[in-house]
């Protein structure tokens, strides 16, 4: 690989966090990503945490797998994202590395930066969309970046990237935030709130359709079950194609984004990734650059210095606040 000597430690590996993992392994980076025991991305057939459940899964050709023992088993953990017991550090930091031999991405279940000990990284993207801070990672890997609104870039993460739709999609942030979450999903085909539908209640997520299908408006796409009642029907609020639903037998809190009607319909290829992702790749991919040519060529600089070089030419949070999310 061209950067074999700076790794990246993806956090999450829902839909935008794999568009940024499948443009920078394929620009050269060695990558491992982490995400929950039970994955709750809804476009899933672009989600490189498909690999917990089928212990690899391919994206646009590129394909990540799962190591370690820990996370084979994804009904290990819980859906409040209580990791799997962990895998020997050592034999999986083996595991993840002979993963980048194959020329792919590896992937492990882990709640936190345990990996770092056994494996240093130069850079550590949150890219979980928790829409909050969780921590300062900022020291945490010579480079810390993260994505979407609630972090602070300067304070918990060396940069931001933006993530709502609009003019300033996939620009680094450097000093700030990024533009505060809407609340609203973005418009595709004129539709925006009602494309996105949430589950009605908590308990055990039943499909009923499947990712791909044509639907009709009120077409029932899923039940939540509690205690071996439906509790509540998801159903399309909107015609058009299913580009995303949860994965059948997935524990669920309620009000949780569950599936993803796109009122394009046919013109839709739920196997490919957005616009919006790789817009957001384009700005990750960018900020690694940026800081690696900044630190000089000596190979990978030191905690402080990444941040520095980075933050020397980037750009502070801009004025305008783009389109929605």
């Amino acid at each position: 690989m061209l950067f074999e000597r700076h790794p990246v430690l993806v956090r999450g590996a829902g839909e935008l966090a794999s568009a940024v993992a499948l443009h920078l392994h394929r620009a050269g980076f060695p990558l491992v990503m982490t995400d929950l025991p039970q994955p709750l991305a809804v476009r899933r057939l672009v989600a490189f945490g498909e690999a917990v459940r089928h212990g690899a899964w391919t994206v646009e050709g590129v394909t990540a797998r799962i190591c370690g023992s820990a996370g084979v088993d994804a009904a290990a953990g819980d859906a409040a994202g209580d990791a799997a017991p962990a895998a020997d550090p050592a034999g999986r930091a083996a595991d993840i590395r002979e993963a980048w031999r194959e020329g792919r991405i590896a992937l492990c279940v882990d709640a936190g930066l345990e990996l770092l000990a056994a494996l240093p990284c130069f850079a550590v993207l949150d890219a979980r969309m928790l829409k909050r801070a969780d921590g300062v990672q900022r020291g945490r890997a010579p480079l810390t970046l993260a994505l979407g609104p609630g972090i602070r870039a300067g304070e918990h993460v060396d940069a931001v990237v933006e993530t709502q739709r609009g003019h300033d999609l996939g620009r680094i942030i450097t000093d700030g935030e990024a533009a505060p979450n809407t609340g609203e999903p973005g418009v595709l085909g004129g539709e925006s709130a009602r494309r996105v539908c949430r589950t009605p209640a908590a308990g055990i997520f039943r499909a009923r359709a499947r990712i791909g299908d044509l639907v009709a408006a009120q077409a029932l796409l899923a039940v939540v079950e509690d205690g071996g009642r439906v509790a509540g029907e998801v159903r399309a609020r909107i015609a058009g194609r299913l580009r995303g639903l949860l994965a059948d037998g997935t524990i669920v809190p309620a009000g949780i984004k569950a599936a993803d009607v796109d009122p394009r319909g046919e013109a839709v290829d739920p196997a490919r990734v957005s616009d919006k992702g790789r817009a957001v790749a384009a700005g990750v991919l960018t900020a690694l650059l940026e800081a690696l040519g900044r630190a000089g060529p000596a190979g990978a600089p030191g905690a402080a210095d990444a941040g520095v070089a980075l933050r020397g030419g980037g750009s502070p949070r801009p004025g305008g606040d783009g389109g929605p999310a």
